[in-house]
């Protein structure tokens, strides 16, 4: 019986038979993996497919809706869903619904596998600033004094205006810190209750705030003293003997910067403007009866404020 001879492999043949049996092995891995991506990305316990949105007053939550759901439409490298709840666009959302107007501190984050959360806060106009009292273009401003949106020319009275003497109103700037803003409002709120009503308030760069009251006449305070001191102050005036008649239209100013020394100019505005156009020796007869009027004011607050501290 004749023997069989097997032939020798050459070792070049079997190195390369080896490699693609390895490549055939890296290749089935791979395209298992890929099938694998391709479904597991799929999944539908795994597709955002629903937002719920809360937050917000007037912004349309059917609007944030459609913007976040228009994110998670097509697919990374044609190949992985957007939608895929853990590689699912959360920056690019955010960035879509920040162009919606008056919105802000926007948060996304999945609440489950098939649904996005979303939560935001909406600007709402607390009051304009405007460069100037009559100019036309004015900017919102929220209850914080945060400038964030362009405001419509506006006529009447529906929202107090405000007006920096040394900044131009700027969407994304502060009229002044928030601080400030609240103390500001707070004492319009204590006037109101006296029933002195802002028209409008002028503020400068050094805390100083001129409120200037409907019907005529302006109390000039300091944001470096509290609402209830300057309202306080403010009574003392309006209940002594003196100025007990004083109401909007006849005064032009009323100066509460000075904590208990109150300057009151009785003078209203059309008057001293005439004033100024007479001869100068009426003019000299005018300043020196102002003069005379805000000592006495001095020495009777200070007096007022003494036997409060006694008491």
């Amino acid at each position: 019986m004749q023997r069989r001879r097997f032939q020798k492999i050459d070792a070049n043949t079997l190195v390369m038979l080896k490699q693609v049996a390895v490549g055939l092995l890296v290749i089935s891995g791979v395209i298992l993996i890929l099938t694998a991506i391709w479904y597991g990305t799929r999944v539908q316990s795994l597709t955002l497919s629903k937002v719920e949105v809360y937050g917000g007053q007037t912004i349309s939550h059917e609007k944030v809706s459609n913007l976040a759901l228009g994110e998670l439409q097509g697919e990374y490298i044609g190949f992985i869903p957007r939608a895929f709840a853990w590689l699912y666009p959360q920056s690019e959302i955010t960035a879509a619904l920040s162009s919606i107007e008056r919105i802000h501190s926007i948060e996304v984050d999945r609440s489950n596998g098939s649904t996005l959360h979303v939560t935001f806060q909406e600007y709402l106009p607390g009051a304009f600033w405007c460069k100037t009292l009559l100019a036309v273009e004015c900017v919102f401003i929220d209850d914080s004094g945060y400038a964030y949106a362009p405001a419509p020319n506006l006529a009447g009275g529906s929202l107090l205006r405000f007006i920096h003497t040394s900044q131009a109103p700027e969407i994304g700037t502060q009229l002044t810190s928030p601080e400030d803003f609240l103390l500001l409002n707070q004492l319009t709120d204590k006037l109101f209750e006296k029933d002195w009503f802002v028209s409008h308030i002028e503020i400068d760069k050094v805390r100083d705030a001129f409120l200037h009251i409907v019907g005529g006449g302006e109390f000039k305070v300091t944001l470096t003293q509290g609402p209830e001191v300057t309202v306080s102050n403010l009574n003392v005036v309006l209940t002594s003997e003196e100025f007990k008649d004083v109401q909007p239209g006849n005064f032009q100013y009323i100066d509460l910067r000075f904590g208990n020394k109150v300057f009151v100019n009785e003078v209203p505005l059309i008057e001293l403007t005439e004033a100024t156009l007479a001869s100068e020796s009426e003019s000299e007869e005018i300043s020196s009866t102002d003069t005379e009027v805000a000592a006495e004011e001095e020495t009777e607050i200070s007096s007022s404020s003494e036997a409060l501290d006694e008491d």
